[in-house]
């Protein structure tokens, strides 16, 4: 069953390429460096300084190189009413990357002023197929304004190991029409600065038409880990992990539906939450957020010690119709719950919830069931180098040998 399901998972990623071992064309390198300079011919030997000279000579199909230390030197690249755009991506197929795994380029926005909301990176409507890949973000201030955000994907986007953290900034924010990919990514200590902007700021944002999240963890963000309130596309969220939001915003671990006060899409979407970890957060580890409809298959996810219920399978009744109910839509299948509430506001057929920790005969969950409960391994370092580690490898919550919880849950 396990196999099938990862079967159908897989079949609704269509990149055309596998994400996993990403395959990164050019016509033509280019090269930057903290040390390089603009007037610079963008050779290896004679790197730019910033993305935006870089994206002014390149060509759809092209690549820029961004050499090992830090970048802390900005110009802001565009700005609206709302937004200082820093780094503005206004040309598709272009790809940025580290130029060694084993050298991260750091790019530290912590003087870039709050006059405006901040958006580190920005994807601009209508562009496509640009790749970011093995960088780290950080000190991205928000000011007194509502939010800022790392990444602001209005167009269509592949972000691989890319790691935003220590900000007061939403990590990762598809909105409007943006599409895209988060594969191998991380988010994490990104809390808001004051009581107006914590209640914004999550690590993962899929607002938009469709995102698929892939081998990414959120942790220690002052709102969700991984919130899709308002998304008009459907998203994937595949061997993902929230864990430790306890910063003072939502603080919900996977918050997948839901359109608050705004007029929800018809049809609404039916997202995808498979082999997904929820851990230690403050509210719910999966929440499907009063969705007027069905919000998501729930596929082999496991939660641990989640305040607001490890699984809350909350509704509402309609588009047309806002009242909350017990969830009666939700097709939830091999999850496994232990240390908290299994499911709650559920009003589910039987047939929607099969094989699960709580509802198998004989089945009782206890810690001896698992090789670690010490969640701190959840924020081992990535191995970058390692191109076979999807995850990094952890033993908090996987199955001992003759468990009777076998083929439960995401390990």
């Amino acid at each position: 069953m396990k196999n099938l399901i990862k079967k159908f998972i897989l079949s609704l990623i269509v990149f055309g390429a596998s994400l996993l071992t990403p395959v990164f064309a050019h016509a033509a390198e280019y090269y930057m460096s903290p040390i390089g300079n603009d007037n610079n011919s963008g050779s290896i030997n004679s790197p730019f300084a910033s993305i935006s000279k870089a994206q002014a000579v390149a060509s759809y199909g092209d690549t820029v190189f961004i050499m090992g230390g830090t970048y802390k030197n900005f110009n802001i690249a565009s700005s609206d009413n709302t937004y200082n755009y820093v780094n503005n991506i206004t040309k598709s197929g272009i790809t940025y990357r580290a130029f060694s795994s084993s050298d991260i380029p750091v790019f530290d926005f912590s003087t870039v002023p709050t006059n405006k909301r901040v958006a580190a990176f920005h994807i601009a409507k209508g562009v496509t197929d640009v790749t970011i890949a093995t960088i780290d973000v950080t000190g991205v201030k928000v000011g007194n304004q509502k939010q800022s955000e790392c990444f602001r994907v209005e167009g269509n986007a592949l972000l691989y190991e890319v790691t935003c953290h220590d900000t007061e900034a939403n990590g990762f924010y598809f909105v409007n029409n943006g599409t895209g990919y988060c594969t191998k990514c991380d988010a994490y200590n990104n809390i808001g600065a004051t009581k107006f902007s914590i209640g914004n700021t999550d690590g993962f944002g899929a607002h938009g038409n469709g995102v698929v999240f892939q081998y990414c963890r959120s942790w220690n963000n002052s709102d969700d880990g991984f919130d899709c309130l308002t998304s008009k596309g459907t998203n994937t969220f595949d061997h993902c992990w929230a864990f430790n939001m306890n910063a003072g915003g939502d603080s919900n671990g996977f918050k997948i539906g839901g359109y608050a006060s705004g007029t929800p899409y018809d049809p609404v979407p039916v997202h995808t939450v498979y082999a997904c970890l929820a851990a230690n957060n403050k509210a719910h580890g999966f929440y499907a957020n009063h969705q007027p409809g069905q919000s998501a298959y729930w596929y082999n996810n496991t939660a641990y010690n989640n305040r607001g219920g490890n699984f809350d399978m909350l509704e509402r009744v309609s588009i047309n119709d806002p009242t909350d109910i017990p969830g009666t839509r939700e097709i939830v299948h091999n999850n496994l719950s232990f240390n908290g509430i299994a499911i709650k506001d559920s009003n589910l057929p039987s047939k929607n919830v099969i094989s699960n920790s709580w509802n198998i005969e004989g089945i009782t969950v206890t810690a001896s069931d698992f090789q670690s409960l010490d969640i701190s391994e959840l924020t081992k370092k990535r191995d970058y180098t390692n191109s076979d580690e999807l995850i990094p490898d952890v033993k908090f919550m996987h199955l001992v040998n003759g468990s009777d919880l076998k083929g439960l849950g995401c390990f």
